[in-house]
Protein backbone atom coordinates (compact mmCIF):
# COMPACT_ATOMS: atom_id res chain seq x y z
CA UNK A 1 0.00 0.00 0.00
CA UNK A 2 1.21 3.49 -0.90
CA UNK A 3 1.33 6.12 1.79
CA UNK A 4 -0.72 9.27 1.47
CA UNK A 5 2.40 11.42 1.17
CA UNK A 6 3.84 9.20 -1.57
CA UNK A 7 0.52 9.24 -3.48
CA UNK A 8 0.36 13.04 -3.36
CA UNK A 9 3.90 13.18 -4.63
CA UNK A 10 3.02 10.85 -7.53
CA UNK A 11 -0.05 12.92 -8.40
CA UNK A 12 1.94 16.15 -8.25
CA UNK A 13 4.65 14.69 -10.49
CA UNK A 14 2.06 13.43 -13.01
CA UNK A 15 0.37 16.83 -13.02
CA UNK A 16 3.71 18.58 -13.56
CA UNK A 17 4.56 16.23 -16.45
CA UNK A 18 1.20 16.88 -18.14
CA UNK A 19 1.73 20.60 -17.72
CA UNK A 20 5.19 20.36 -19.29
CA UNK A 21 3.73 18.49 -22.28
CA UNK A 22 1.06 21.17 -22.72
CA UNK A 23 3.67 23.94 -22.50
CA UNK A 24 5.88 22.21 -25.07
CA UNK A 25 2.94 21.78 -27.46
CA UNK A 26 1.96 25.43 -27.02
CA UNK A 27 5.53 26.56 -27.68
CA UNK A 28 5.67 24.39 -30.80
CA UNK A 29 2.44 25.91 -32.14
CA UNK A 30 3.72 29.39 -31.33
CA UNK A 31 7.00 28.75 -33.22
CA UNK A 32 5.13 27.31 -36.21
CA UNK A 33 2.74 30.28 -36.31
CA UNK A 34 5.64 32.75 -36.06
CA UNK A 35 7.50 30.98 -38.88
CA UNK A 36 4.45 30.99 -41.15
CA UNK A 37 3.79 34.67 -40.42
CA UNK A 38 7.41 35.56 -41.18
CA UNK A 39 7.34 33.66 -44.48
CA UNK A 40 4.08 35.35 -45.53
CA UNK A 41 5.43 38.82 -44.68
CA UNK A 42 8.66 38.18 -46.60
CA UNK A 43 6.78 36.88 -49.65
CA UNK A 44 4.46 39.91 -49.64
CA UNK A 45 7.41 42.31 -49.31
CA UNK A 46 9.35 40.62 -52.11
CA UNK A 47 6.28 40.61 -54.37
CA UNK A 48 5.66 44.29 -53.61
CA UNK A 49 9.28 45.19 -54.28
CA UNK A 50 9.26 43.23 -57.53
CA UNK A 51 6.03 44.93 -58.64
CA UNK A 52 7.48 48.34 -57.78
CA UNK A 53 10.71 47.62 -59.68
CA UNK A 54 8.81 46.40 -62.74
CA UNK A 55 6.53 49.44 -62.81
CA UNK A 56 9.26 52.02 -62.15
CA UNK A 57 11.95 51.08 -64.63
CA UNK A 58 13.92 54.04 -66.03
CA UNK A 59 13.27 53.06 -69.67
CA UNK A 60 9.49 53.22 -69.32
CA UNK A 61 9.02 56.96 -68.76
CA UNK A 62 5.60 58.32 -69.62
CA UNK A 63 4.98 60.84 -72.38
CA UNK A 64 4.34 63.49 -69.76
CA UNK A 65 7.73 62.90 -68.15
CA UNK A 66 9.43 62.91 -71.57
CA UNK A 67 7.77 66.22 -72.41
CA UNK A 68 8.87 67.66 -69.10
CA UNK A 69 12.44 66.53 -69.74
CA UNK A 70 12.36 68.08 -73.23
CA UNK A 71 11.22 71.37 -71.71
CA UNK A 72 14.11 71.29 -69.26
CA UNK A 73 16.67 70.77 -72.02
CA UNK A 74 15.28 73.63 -74.07
CA UNK A 75 13.66 71.55 -76.80
CA UNK A 76 10.05 72.31 -77.67
CA UNK A 77 7.71 69.35 -77.75
CA UNK A 78 5.95 69.68 -81.11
Amino acid sequence: MVTKKKRRSQLARASWERQQVRRAERASRRRRRRTITTVVVVVVLVAGLLAWILTHQPGTASAHAAAGQAALTGQAAR
